[in-house]
């Protein structure tokens, strides 16, 4: 989340943010800790919380109603598989027979990029039914405000084609009783944008300019962790130290390269790599400017589809990284 901190908006006002975290019912008093560390991997806030499965306090909800969901693909036994499903955002309830269409494109869209297209065996894809009031999101620089599913909504941070929703334990609500590993809410309209965090969900628009490279980019994001490989010459912001390595896997600063992809490089691989323009999407280097910043970050390629729309696919770095958290989710590794 150092990216909420680093947004300009943080240096005016102070906000706090839902967040949501799952763990299984202890048996016994445990604590729980969430640290939250700075863009220099250094503790900034600390959270410890003591849960007593005892406590009558606990509240135990009479087992509520699942929501309607069917599988789009299913390869398997949840307790095997990785379960992905797809929100609806802004689709009422005419419109579930467009979102589940819009889900099949989605989920094919992610299967035509390597490696997924190889391991379609480890995923369950779902779609859950919950309609939104009003069809599309809110657009606030269109002064254009909808009531949807999850109170999603584009210029987050002021960022037009930010599209993010705050309302975590709404959308936690929503997938209450249903297997769930990742989440991909698709909204309702052809707004260009989107946005994906790592390990809580990536939300896109479900159709308009470039929307499936969208899609797949962001999915890149949540359910993989990969970093954002493009970069501003003004050097936007400072994401990412010199002093430290960054934790995503297609990204670094060369402080630890070597737990990076040093040992994919063709022997005699000049760093930095120039960019000649010549296999531009396989041709595996050390090229500068990558995570926002044109200088002192580094990525593997010359493209890739974590870096622009027109790049046919993720980078053999990338590739890499999802093929390994596959494995480890699959218990495979």
């Amino acid at each position: 989340m150092n990216y909420l901190l680093q947004a300009e908006e943080a240096t005016k006002i102070a906000k706090s943010f839902e967040n949501t975290f799952l763990i299984p019912m202890p048996k016994e008093k445990v604590q729980v800790s969430v640290e939250l560390k700075n863009i220099h991997n250094r503790t900034k806030s600390y959270l410890k919380h003591i849960i007593n499965p005892s406590d009558r306090l606990i509240a135990k909800h009479p087992e509520k109603e699942t929501l309607p969901y069917h599988y789009l693909h299913k390869a398997g036994d949840s307790k095997d598989k990785i379960d992905i499903v797809f929100i609806p955002e802004g689709y009422t309830r005419n419109q579930m027979k467009q979102f589940r269409k819009d889900c099949i494109e989605s989920m094919e869209s992610i299967f035509r990029h390597k490696p997924f297209d190889l391991l379609k065996d480890k995923f369950n894809f779902i779609a859950v039914e919950f309609p939104s009031k009003h069809s599309g999101v809110s657009i606030p620089k269109n002064k254009d405000w909808k009531n949807t599913a999850v109170g999603s909504h584009f210029d987050t941070f002021y960022s037009e084609r930010y599209l993010t929703t705050s309302n975590i334990k709404k959308l936690y609500d929503i997938l209450d009783g249903i297997p769930c590993e990742s989440i991909i809410i698709l909204a309702n309209t052809d707004e260009y944008g989107g946005g994906g965090i790592y390990n809580n969900y990536m939300l896109s628009a479900s159709r308009g300019p470039a929307y499936k490279s969208v899609i797949v980019h962001e999915f890149g994001h949540s359910f993989a962790g990969l970093a954002d490989e493009y970069y501003y010459d003004d050097q936007y912001v400072t994401m990412y130290p010199a002093d430290i390595e960054p934790w995503e896997q297609n990204i670094t600063t060369m402080v630890d390269f070597a737990s990076k992809w040093q040992d994919m490089l063709p022997k005699g691989t000049q760093i930095p790599t120039i960019a000649d323009g010549k296999e531009i999407y396989t041709k595996v280097g050390v090229y500068e400017g990558a995570g926002y910043q044109s200088k002192g970050v580094f990525r593997p390629v010359q493209d890739c589809r974590m870096k622009t729309n027109q790049a046919p696919g993720f980078c053999p770095v990338c590739q890499r990284a999802i093929t390994k958290l596959i494995e480890f989710l699959t218990h495979e590794n």
